[in-house]
C-alpha cells in the first residue's frame, strides 16, 4: 500500500482543514518550536489506531480536539483522513475490492471515537491489523519520535526484539496469536466450568436417583397412611356415634331424677322455714334471762368489792389517826426545844457583849508589837533567803546528778532485762522449724500439683475418649438408622407379591457386576415365574438338555448368574458385549438360539431382533433384592459395631466418672496443701521478720547499754562537789536559824494580834449569830403551832369518816345476800329457757341436715344432668370436629370412610383404637424417617439427562476447538520463528552494511541472547567504530549511539520496507558531517524501497536535502497552518532561469 494524502481538521492546533500530500522521496516538515510540527506526526499515529491519550501528550481523548483560543472558538470534533493506494492488493482480503482506501477517524467531544474505511464503519482492531500487515502502525519502528533513538539505546535486549519482529512483519501474527491465546484461555475456562457443571449435574443425578427411590417409597407409605387413617377415623366415628347415643339416654334419665329430687327439697324447705320461725322467740327469751342473771352476778360482785373497799378505808383511817398522834407528839417536843434554845441564846448574847468591851484595848497594843517584829523578821529573811538560794542551787545540781545516776542505773537494768528477754536462740529455732515446715508443705504442694495435673490430663484424655466414643456411637446409630430405613423401604417394596403362585425365580438368584438390566432384557417377565408350578407358568428344574454355546465375541452371560441352573441354561447362548458397533456386525453371524446383550440392556438376537435397553420392573426388583441382602449384611455388622461402641462408651463414662472423683480428691488435696503452704510461708516469714527485728533490737540494746555504763562511770568519778555543799549547808543553817527566830517572834506577834482580832470578831459574829438563831427558833415555834392546829383538824375529819364507815359493812352484807337469792332464782329460769331453746335448735338442725342432704342430692343429680348434657354437647361437637378433620385430612365424608378403608363390612368391629393409632403412628414415623422428599425427582432427572446430553455435546465441541486453537498457536509460533530468524539474518546483514556506510568504516553486528527461542530472545548490539574495539552500544558516545540506532532502524526498512517512515527531529544530536551521511542514506533507502519519508527537522542541511518542504506556521496564537514548497520544482525553475 502507498500513502497518498493526509487531511486533518480540528485536530489539536489545526483548527482549519489542513491537507498534506505524501509523495515519493523525502518530505520535510519545518517550522519554529511550538508551532505544531509534531501534531502532524501524532495525527498520523492517531489515524493508524493509537488509543492512548498519554501517547498523544494528553490526559483524555478529548484533549486532541481543538480547544479554542482567544479569537477562535473550540471545536466539538476532530477528524483525520488518510488515503492509501491499494492497486497492488496488499490490504486484507475484505478491502482488496478497492484500488483506493480512505481511512477516517473522527472523535466528538464527550462521545468517543469511531473509524470508517471507505465510508463504512470499522473496528479499531481492523484498522490496526490493516497497518500491521503493511509493516507499519502507530507504534511501529517506522514512527521514529524525538525520544525513539534514546529509547533504542537504553532499551533492554528483549524490548529491542520488536525491531526484528517488525522487520519480519509478524506484528499481525503476534496480534492473531494473542487473540488465539485469549480465545484458548477463555475456551479452557469454559471447558473447566462445563466439566464442573457436568460433574455437579452427575452428582445431582445421583442424588435425584436416590430421591426418586425415596419419593416412590414416600408415595407407597402415604397410601398406606391414608388407608390406616381411614380405618382409624372410621373406628373413631363409630365410637363417637355410640358415645353420643349413650350420653343422650343418660341425659333423659338424669332429668327425671332431678324432677323427683326438686319436689323433696321443696317439702323439706317448708318444714325448715317453720322451725326457723319458732327458734328466734326462744333464743330472745333465753338471752333476756341470761342478761338478767349476768346483771345480778355483777351486782353481787359490786357488793363484794364495796365491802372490801370499806374495810380498806377503815384500815387507812386507823393508820392515819395513829400517824397524826405521832406527828403531834413530835411537834410538841420541837416547840419545847425551841423555847429552851431561845432562852439559852439570850444568855449567850449578854456574855458576848461583855467580851467585846474587854478585848478592844488589848488589840491596839498587839498591832504595835506586830509592826516591830515584821521589820526584824524581814531583815533576817533576806539574809537567810540568799544563803538558801546558794544552797538550793548546789543541792539542785547534786540532785540532778543523783537523778541522772539513778536514771542510768535503771536504764542499765532495763537494757539488761530487755536483752535477756529477746531470747535469740529460741527465735532462731523458731525460724529453722518454720523453714522446715515450709519446705515440707512445698514438697506436699508439688506432689499435689503433679497429682492434680496428672488427674486433669487423664480426665482430659478420658473426655476426649468419651467424646470420640459418643461421636462414633452417634455416627454409627445414624448410619444404622439410615440402613434400617432403606431396608424397611426395600422390604416393603419387595413384600408385595409379584406372582401369587409362588416365589419368583428373580428372588432366588444373584447377579454380579450390576447385570440386572441385561438379565431382564434377556428373560423379561419370565423372571417373575416360580419354580416347578404356577398358574400362568413356571420354571422346570428337571430339564437335562445340553446348554447352548455362547458367541465368542463376548463374555458368556451365564458366568454373571448364580443360584439357578435353569436360568444359566436359559442364557447359555447369550454373551455380554460392550461395543455396540461390534455387536451389530457379530449379530449377522449368530447361530439360532444365540444372542448378544449389553450392560445397558440392548439385545441383539440371532433372528435380527434388536431391542433397545431400558430398566424393567424385573431388573429393578433383582437390584432391590440384592441391595436388600447387602444392606442387611451391612446392618448386622453395624449393629455389632454399635453394641461394641456402646460398651466402649459405657466403659469410657465409668472411667470418666472415676477420674472426675479422683480429680475432685486431687483438687481438695491440692487446696489443702496450698493453704498449708501459705500458712507455713506466713509463719516462716513472721519468724524471720521477728528474728531480724530481735537481732536489730539486740544490737541497739547492747549499744545503748555501753553508752549508759560509760555515763554512769563518769558520774561516779565526779565527787568534789560534796565539800562545798556541806559548807553552804552550815552557813545556810545559821542564817536560817536567825531568820526562824525573827520569824518566830513575828509569828507570836501576829498570832497574838490575830487571836485578839479573832476573838473580837468572833464575839461580834457570835452576837450576830445569836440574834439570827433566836429569830429562827421563834419562827420554828410558830410553824409548830400551825402544824399542831392542822393535825387536830385532820384528826377530827378522820374520826368522823371512820365513824360513818363502821356502819356500812352490815348493810352491804345484807344487800349481797338478797342479790344472791335473786341470782339463784334467775339462774334456774335461764336453764329452763335454755333447754327449750336447745330442743327447738336441735329440731331445726335436723331439718337443716335433711334439707341440705336433699339439696346435695338435688345438686348431685343436677350436676349429673348438666354433665350428661355437656357430654352430649361435647360428643356432638367432637363428632362435628371429627367430621371436619375427616374432610380436611381425607377429603371425604364420614359415610365414605368404609369404602376408603376398603372394609368389606362397615359394621364389623374394629381393632382397638390404640392399636389403630399405633399403626398410624408407626406409618407416620416410617414416613418421617424417610425425611424430606423431592416428589419431582424423576422429572428433574429427565431434565438433567437432557442438560447433560446437551452439555456433553458442548464439551466435545470445546475440546475440538481447544485442539484447533492450540494447533493454530503452534503454527503461528513456527511461522513466527521462521520469519523472525530469516528477518534477523537480513537485518543483521543490512545493519552491518549501514553501520559501515554511516561511520565510514568499522564493524557492527546483532546477537540473539538470553533464550534459545527466537520469540523469547533479546537483541544485543555490538559495534566497533573506526579505530575502536568491539563494544556494547551503551559504551559508545552520544553521536555514535544515535548513528548506530539509525543504522538499526534503516536496516529494518531494508529488510521489510514500510510504506512510510516518519522521523521526528532524529538529526538533532548529529553534527554536519553525520547529517550529510544521514541524508545520503535517506536518499538511498527511498530509492531502493519506495518508502516515503516524512522528516521533521530544524537542521538547514537536512532541509536542503528534502525533495519538498511543508512549513507549519502559527500566525494566530494557538492556530497552526500548513504551507507547501516543492524544492524539486523550484530547482527546475532556477535551472531554467539560469540557462
Amino acid at each position: 500500500m502507498i500513502f497518498r494524502n493526509l487531511t486533518m481538521a480540528g485536530f489539536k492546533s489545526f483548527a482549519e482543514k489542513a491537507d498534506m500530500d505524501i509523495e515519493e522521496g523525502l518530505t520535510g516538515i519545518v517550522g519554529p518550536n511550538g508551532c505544531g510540527k509534531s501534531n502532524i506526526v501524532e495525527g498520523l499515529r492517531w489515524i493508524m489506531g493509537e488509543s492512548s491519550a498519554r501517547q498523544m501528550r494528553g490526559t483524555e481523548l478529548d484533549d486532541i480536539i481543538f480547544a479554542g483560543t482567544d479569537n477562535r472558538p473550540a471545536r466539538n470534533f476532530a477528524e483525520i483522513s488518510l488515503r492509501l493506494d491499494n492497486k497492488e492488493k496488499r490490504a486484507p482480503a475484505e478491502f482488496n475490492d478497492h484500488d483506493d482506501l480512505e481511512i477516517t477517524r473522527r472523535v466528538e467531544r464527550g462521545k468517543g471515537t469511531q473509524f470508517q474505511i471507505n465510508g463504512k464503519p470499522a473496528r479499531a482492531k481492523d484498522v490496526q491489523l490493516l497497518f500491521a500487515d503493511s509493516a507499519t502502525g502507530a507504534r511501529s519502528a517506522g514512527m521514529v519520535s524525538q525520544g525513539r533513538i534514546g529509547a533504542i539505546v537504553g532499551a533492554k535486549p528483549e524490548d529491542r526484539r520488536s525491531l526484528i519482529e517488525e522487520a519480519a512483519n509478524i506484528k499481525g501474527l503476534h496480534q492473531r496469536k494473542h487473540e488465539a491465546e485469549l480465545r484458548l484461555r477463555n475456551t479452557e475456562a469454559n471447558l473447566a466450568r462445563l466439566e464442573d457443571l457436568i460433574s455437579q449435574l452427575a452428582e445431582q443425578k445421583t442424588q435425584l436417583a436416590k430421591q426418586a427411590r425415596q419419593a416412590a417409597r414416600y408415595r407407597s407409605v402415604a397410601d398406606r397412611i391414608r388407608k390406616a387413617e381411614a380405618r382409624l377415623f372410621h373406628a373413631r366415628w363409630r365410637a363417637s356415634e355410640q358415645a353420643l347415643s349413650k350420653a343422650k339416654t343418660d341425659h333423659k334419665a338424669s332429668a327425671e331424677l332431678v324432677e323427683t329430687a326438686s319436689a323433696d327439697v321443696a317439702r323439706l324447705s317448708a318444714q325448715q322455714a317453720r322451725l326457723t320461725a319458732e327458734v328466734p322467740p326462744l333464743r330472745d327469751a333465753e338471752a333476756e334471762q341470761g342478761a338478767m342473771v349476768q346483771t345480778l352476778r355483777i351486782r353481787v360482785d359490786d357488793c363484794g368489792r364495796e365491802q372490801e373497799r370499806v374495810t380498806q378505808a377503815l384500815d387507812r383511817l386507823t393508820k392515819l389517826l395513829e400517824q397524826i398522834d405521832r406527828d403531834a407528839a413530835r411537834e410538841t417536843t420541837l416547840k419545847e426545844d425551841a423555847q429552851q434554845a431561845i432562852s439559852s441564846l439570850q444568855d449567850e448574847q449578854r456574855k458576848q457583849q461583855d467580851s467585846l468591851t474587854e478585848h478592844a484595848p488589848q488589840l491596839e497594843q498587839a498591832k504595835a508589837d506586830l509592826a516591830a517584829a515584821q521589820a526584824s523578821s524581814q531583815d533576817a529573811d533576806e539574809l537567810a533567803a540568799k544563803s538558801q538560794a546558794r544552797l538550793a542551787a548546789a543541792q539542785q545540781n547534786r540532785n540532778q546528778l543523783t537523778a541522772r545516776l539513778d536514771e542510768l542505773n535503771r536504764r542499765i537494768d532495763m537494757l539488761t532485762d530487755s536483752l535477756a528477754q529477746l531470747n535469740l536462740d529460741k527465735l532462731q529455732e523458731t525460724v529453722t522449724s518454720a523453714a522446715q515446715s515450709l519446705s515440707s508443705c512445698e514438697a506436699s504442694l508439688a506432689t499435689g500439683t503433679n497429682e492434680h495435673e496428672a488427674a486433669e490430663a487423664k480426665l482430659t484424655l478420658a473426655r476426649d475418649v468419651k467424646d470420640k466414643c459418643t461421636e462414633d456411637k452417634r455416627d454409627t446409630d445414624t448410619q444404622l438408622a439410615r440402613l434400617v430405613a432403606e431396608i424397611d423401604a426395600l422390604s416393603y417394596l419387595l413384600a408385595e407379591p409379584v406372582n401369587p403362585s409362588g416365589t419368583p425365580v428373580a428372588d432366588q438368584i444373584s447377579v454380579s457386576d450390576r447385570m440386572e438390566v441385561a438379565l431382564a432384557a434377556c428373560l423379561g417377565s419370565d423372571l417373575s415365574l416360580p419354580y416347578d408350578s404356577g398358574e400362568t407358568g413356571y420354571w422346570r428344574q428337571d430339564i437335562t438338555a445340553e446348554q447352548a454355546e455362547a458367541p465368542d465375541a463376548g463374555t458368556p452371560f451365564a458366568t454373571y448368574i448364580s443360584g439357578s441352573d435353569a436360568l444359566k441354561k436359559a442364557v447359555s447362548g447369550i454373551s455380554l458385549i460392550e461395543d455396540k458397533h461390534i455387536a451389530e456386525d457379530v449379530q449377522k453371524t449368530l447361530s439360532p438360539g444365540q444372542a448378544l446383550v449389553s450392560k445397558d440392556g440392548t439385545l441383539w438376537r440371532w433372528d435380527g431382533l434388536v431391542r433397545k435397553g431400558s430398566v424393567s420392573n424385573e431388573a429393578e426388583r433383582i437390584r432391590q433384592r440384592q441391595r436388600l441382602d447387602a444392606l442387611q449384611a451391612e446392618a448386622d455388622e453395624i449393629k455389632a459395631f454399635a453394641e461394641a461402641q456402646g460398651e466402649k462408651l459405657a466403659q469410657a463414662s465409668t472411667e470418666l466418672d472415676s477420674l472426675q472423683a479422683t480429680l475432685r480428691t486431687a483438687q481438695h488435696t491440692l487446696q489443702t496443701a496450698r493453704q498449708a503452704r501459705d500458712k507455713a510461708k506466713q509463719t516462716a516469714d513472721d519468724a524471720q521478720i521477728a528474728l531480724k527485728s530481735a537481732v536489730a533490737r539486740s544490737d541497739d540494746l547492747r549499744h545503748a547499754l555501753e553508752l549508759a555504763t560509760g555515763d554512769r562511770q563518769s558520774l561516779i568519778s565526779d565527787e568534789g562537789f560534796e565539800a562545798d555543799l556541806d559548807a553552804l549547808a552550815q552557813q545556810t543553817k545559821s542564817d536560817t536559824a536567825a531568820a526562824e527566830a525573827a520569824r518566830s517572834a513575828l509569828n507570836q506577834a501576829v498570832q497574838q494580834e490575830a487571836e485578839l482580832a479573832m476573838q473580837l470578831k468572833s464575839a461580834k459574829q457570835q452576837q450576830q449569830s445569836s440574834v439570827r438563831q433566836i429569830a429562827d427558833w421563834q419562827n420554828r415555834m410558830g410553824q409548830t403551832d400551825r402544824r399542831l392546829k392542822e393535825m387536830d383538824q385532820r384528826k377530827q375529819t378522820a374520826l368522823s369518816e371512820k365513824q360513818q364507815l363502821e356502819s356500812q359493812p352490815e348493810d352491804i352484807s345484807r344487800r349481797q345476800q338478797d342479790l344472791m337469792d335473786q341470782l339463784e332464782t334467775a339462774e334456774a329460769e335461764r336453764l329452763s329457757r335454755s333447754d327449750r331453746l336447745r330442743e327447738a335448735e336441735e329440731a331445726l338442725r335436723q331439718a337443716d341436715l335433711a334439707l341440705r342432704e336433699s339439696e346435695r342430692d338435688l345438686s348431685t343429680k343436677r350436676e349429673a344432668l348438666i354433665r350428661t348434657e355437656g357430654l352430649s354437647e361435647r360428643y356432638q361437637t367432637e363428632q362435628e370436629s371429627l367430621s371436619q378433620r375427616i374432610r380436611e385430612k381425607l377429603d371425604c365424608a364420614p359415610s365414605e370412610l368404609a369404602e376408603l378403608a376398603q372394609l368389606s363390612d362397615p359394621d364389623e368391629p374394629h381393632d382397638a383404637l390404640e392399636k389403630l393409632e399405633l399403626s398410624v403412628n408407626r406409618l407416620l414415623n416410617e414416613r418421617d424417617q424417610i425425611g424430606p422428599v423431592n416428589l419431582r425427582a424423576e422429572v428433574e432427572m429427565e431434565e438433567i439427562d437432557r442438560r447433560v446430553t446437551s452439555l456433553t455435546e458442548e464439551h466435545d465441541d470445546l475440546v475440538e476447538a481447544i485442539a484447533k486453537l492450540r494447533s493454530a498457536i503452534s503454527a503461528l509460533n513456527r511461522e513466527g520463528r521462521a520469519r523472525l530468524m530469516e528477518s534477523f539474518a537480513a537485518v543483521n546483514k543490512h545493519f552491518t552494511q549501514l553501520f559501515t556506510t554511516l561511520f565510514g568504516g568499522g564493524h557492527a553486528e546483532l546477537r540473539l541472547i538470553n533464550s534459545d527461542d527466537p520469540l523469547q530472545a533479546g537483541i544485543d548490539i555490538l559495534a566497533s567504530p573506526p579505530g575502536k574495539k568491539m563494544q556494547s552500544l551503551s559504551l559508545l558516545s552520544g553521536g555514535e549511539q544515535a548513528l548506530t540506532a539509525l543504522a538499526i532502524i534503516f536496516a529494518v526498512f531494508l529488510t521489510n520496507p514500510a510504506p512510510i517512515c516518519v522521523l521526528d527531529e532524529v538529526d538533532a544530536p548529529l553534527d554536519d558531517s553525520n547529517v550529510s551521511r544521514f541524508c545520503d542514506l535517506l536518499k538511498d533507502i527511498a530509492e531502493r524501497t519506495n518508502t516515503r519519508f516524512l522528516v521533521v527537522t530544524h537542521h538547514r542541511m537536512t532541509m536542503a536535502r528534502m525533495d519538498r518542504l511543508f512549513g507549519v506556521t502559527m500566525e494566530q496564537k494557538g492556530v497552526s497552518r500548513l504551507v507547501t514548497v516543492d524544492l524539486q520544482t523550484a530547482e527546475t525553475m532556477r535551472d531554467s532561469l539560469t540557462a
